[in-house]
C-alpha cells in the first residue's frame, strides 16, 4: 500500500527537521567547515537525502541560520511579552544580553553566522538584514508602547532609542575579546544609562 502525499510530505519534512537539528549540533562543535557526511551521518541518513533537501553545503547553512536565528528570537519575544512598554524593553535587554553572554556553542555559531553574513557569505545578507529590520522594529515598538503607557517618557526618540538598543545588543553580541565578568559590567552600565534616560 503506497502512502499518502500527506504522509510522504510530513515525513520529508521530519528528515528536514533532523538534518537541521543535526547541522546544528555539528556546526556548533566543529565549526561550518564540518562535511556533509558528518550531518548526515549524525541525522542517520544518507548524504544524498542531504543534498536532496538542501542542494548544497551553502542551502544546509542558510537553513541552519534561520532556524538559529528564529530560535533566538523566540527567547526574547517570550522574555519580552508581557507588561509596560518600560518592562518589555527591560527585559529584552536583560534576555538579549544573557543569552549573548552565555558563550554556548549554539551562541557561539550564531556570532559566526552573523559575522559571515556580512563577510564571506553574502546569501546571508539578506536574511541578516531583515532581521535586523524586525528587531530593530520591535525594540521601536517597545519604546512607543511605554510612552503610550507613561512608562517611559515622551522626551526622548523612540526611533533612537530602539536603534540605540539593538545596537548595543549586536555590540554585546560580537564582543568575545573580553571576560564574561566584563561583559555583565558593560551591560549592567548601559541598562543603567537607560534607565535614567527613559524615566518618566
Amino acid at each position: 500500500m503506497s502512502t499518502s502525499p500527506t504522509t510522504r510530505a510530513a515525513a520529508a519534512a521530519a528528515t528536514r527537521d533532523r538534518l537541521i537539528e543535526a547541522a546544528i549540533d555539528r556546526f556548533a562543535t566543529d565549526g561550518v567547515a564540518a562535511s556533509f557526511d558528518q550531518v548526515a551521518t549524525d541525522a542517520g541518513v544518507t548524504k544524498g537525502a542531504l543534498y536532496h533537501h538542501f542542494a548544497s553545503k551553502d542551502g544546509l547553512i542558510e537553513a541552519v541560520y534561520r532556524e538559529t536565528i528564529h530560535r533566538h528570537a523566540e527567547q526574547v519575544i517570550a522574555a519580552s511579552s508581557i507588561g509596560d512598554g518600560r518592562t518589555r524593553l527591560f527585559s529584552l535587554i536583560d534576555e538579549s544580553a544573557r543569552l549573548y553572554g552565555s558563550r554556548t556553542p549554539f551562541y557561539t555559531l550564531l556570532v559566526r553566522l552573523h559575522l559571515e553574513a556580512g563577510t564571506s557569505r553574502p546569501n546571508l545578507a539578506e536574511i541578516a538584514q531583515r532581521v535586523q529590520r524586525r528587531q530593530r522594529t520591535y525594540m521601536i515598538e517597545c519604546v512607543r508602547t511605554g510612552q503610550a503607557d507613561g512608562s517611559i517618557t515622551a522626551a526622548v526618540d523612540a526611533e533612537a532609542v530602539g536603534l540605540t538598543v539593538n545596537a548595543a545588543l549586536q555590540g554585546f553580541l560580537v564582543q568575545r575579546l573580553e571576560s564574561p565578568e566584563t561583559q555583565l559590567v558593560w551591560v549592567a552600565k548601559f541598562r543603567s544609562l537607560m534607565e535614567g534616560l527613559l524615566s518618566p
